[in-house]
């Protein structure tokens, strides 16, 4: 009996494996070749045996001799033992002749059923010497719709598939009627059978003979192989490392001319390989005895540059936490409170210097139309320094409860009495809940958002404005920030013509606009985020080029106790 994972029955079994599938492959093939010309020999042996029936059949119908036709067709079924049904109709299909009297004078034949009437397996004409036109004969494949039993003998089952063969009956230039014989495959089963049994046979025949040869040759082949793994084994049985190493040296790979060049090719690199093993074991050794010299000394580097790393950890977040405050610096510059400031205070000595003007002049002088010019621009740059405030302020100025609904509500009211040519559509959420704001910057909000959408649509165009109680769980708003909870959304739409997707991350950037300078002061989107955000909501923008804009307004749902 051969080992397991033994060389020999690997090659064997690879052999057996590859030489089966290449017998069952060939004979898979040679079956459908042989079980294609077979069949076609039964077709046409039917042919030939239903047209020699059919010709005496002629004359018979044509002198209605009935009887002399049902001998004939018993006779032919009696001599042929795979004939199982038949029957004889006229040109309206009604039965004249059947082995199965039931079915005499009826017009359907109930034993058999084609499966394909469009698709015959063999069909031809033929005209005999005493007729004028011609005879079609066709055979189909047929499903048996019940048992055929013969004498006590079930010699088809139900189901089974068989072939139907037709002949149309003509005497004298005058066709009288049908022949339908049905046929058994039990010949071209038999002979399929015997053909693959014989094949099969064959092959695994000389498959074992040819195994038989290889494991002897292969057995030859490897003997050296097997002589040299035993002197191998001494790998296994050394129980110390050093003991390993005594055994090596005592191995001795003669190179025999019976060697195989494998073998040979082997012994030579086992023997390099024994020779480092022996070399690197002595080193080993060498080192081992100034293991711990080696370790201290790789320890202190090893310290040192943990030592390195730390320092550079800690340098790393100095200059992270300088950076996050530089930005916090920059982000303050940005805002400009403290100029905001010093700009209200020119802004007062400028309204001051204008009134003077005005009172040293007569109403209607052209100093005085100037100064009232002044004092008009003076109010343009106060509500813009307002704007930066609402965004640079921390606080609130009077917050109390509100109703977003009624703050739409007014300044839609306003906004519609100036741009008459925009349609406004409002969609309020009927039980929308309060909002814990300051009621003159949430009206900053919703006109500042009405104005842009208005300036996004020059000409014409539509506004949607809505308000919608929503509930959001676990909203990820930025990087660094997670919302959930209850919040009331405002949203301003319009179809104007967007924003490009590289710009939308700068639009609430203070004095960011794309606006010409005299049209706009890049403060109005700014101050809307400040002030959501100083109400603790927060603000989204959602922008498709040439369809139009939709800024969203999220503020939080104000609490009981306020």
């Amino acid at each position: 009996m051969l080992p397991k994972n033994n060389l020999q029955k690997k090659l064997l079994s690879s052999v057996f494996i590859i030489v089966t599938l290449i017998i069952i492959a060939v004979t898979a093939m040679v079956t459908m070749f042989e079980r294609h010309r077979y069949q076609q020999m039964e077709l046409k042996g039917i042919y030939y045996e239903t047209r020699a029936i059919k010709k005496r059949l002629g004359h018979l119908m044509f002198g209605s001799n009935w009887r002399y036709v049902m001998i004939t067709l018993s006779n032919a079924k009696l001599a042929n033992p795979y004939i199982l049904y038949f029957s004889l109709t006229d040109m309206n299909r009604k039965i004249l002749v059947s082995d199965d009297e039931s079915l005499i004078g009826k017009t359907t034949f109930t034993t058999a059923t084609v499966k394909t009437m469009s698709a015959p397996l063999f069909e031809t004409s033929q005209r005999e010497i005493m007729d004028t036109i011609s005879s079609r004969f066709e055979i189909y494949q047929a499903q048996l719709n019940k048992d055929i039993i013969k004498e006590g003998v079930l010699r088809a089952s139900k189901d089974e598939m068989i072939f139907d063969a037709y002949w149309d009956i003509s005497y004298l230039g005058e066709k009288l009627g049908r022949l339908r014989v049905g046929f058994s495959k039990e010949g071209l089963k038999q002979h399929l059978v015997f053909l693959i049994g014989a094949m099969l046979g064959t092959s695994f025949f000389v498959l074992g003979i040819t195994l038989l040869l290889i494991f002897w040759r292969v057995r030859l082949e490897l003997k050296p192989l097997k002589e040299f793994t035993n002197q191998l084994s001494v790998f296994y049985s050394a129980d110390t490392s050093s003991t390993l190493r005594q055994n090596l040296q005592t191995i001795h790979l003669e190179k025999l001319d019976s060697d195989l060049e494998e073998v040979q090719k082997l012994k030579r690199a086992f023997s390099k390989l024994r020779d480092r093993f022996i070399l690197n074991w002595d080193q080993l050794e060498t080192h081992r005895n100034n293991l711990e010299e080696t370790v201290a000394q790789r320890t202190l580097e090893l310290n040192r540059l943990n030592s390195k790393l730390v320092s550079q950890i800690e340098e790393r977040n100095q200059i992270e936490t300088r950076l996050i405050n530089v930005q916090k610096l920059e982000a303050i510059g940005t805002l400009a409170g403290g100029i905001a400031h010093e700009f209200n205070n020119l802004f007062m000595a400028i309204i001051g210097y204008a009134s003077l003007i005005q009172k040293q002049v007569e109403p209607g002088h052209p100093n005085a139309v100037k100064a009232e010019k002044i004092r008009d621009l003076v109010g343009t740059g106060s509500e813009s320094i307002k704007q930066l405030l609402g965004f640079a302020r921390s606080g609130k100025y009077a917050p109390g409860l509100l109703n977003l609904n009624e703050i739409i509500r007014i300044n839609l009211a306003m906004f519609n009495r100036t741009r008459k040519d925009l349609e406004v559509v409002s969609k309020f959420e009927q039980d929308i809940w309060s909002v814990f704001a300051d009621r003159s910057q949430m009206e900053h909000i919703v006109m500042n958002l009405l104005i842009n959408a208005s300036e996004a649509m020059p000409e014409s165009g539509r506004i949607i404005v809505e308000s919608q109680n929503i509930v959001l769980h676990k909203k990820q708003i930025r990087m660094d920030k997670v919302v959930s909870g209850r919040f009331v959304k405002v949203s301003v739409a319009d179809e104007g013509q967007g924003i490009e997707k590289e710009l939308i991350p700068r639009i609430f950037d203070p004095f960011f606009t794309t606006k010409p300078m005299s049209a706009g002061t890049g403060l109005g989107l700014a101050s809307v985020y400040g002030i959501v955000d100083n109400h603790n909501g927060f603000t989204t923008v959602e922008s498709t080029v040439a369809k139009g804009t939709v800024f969203n307004i999220f503020l939080p749902v104000a609490e009981q106790k306020k």
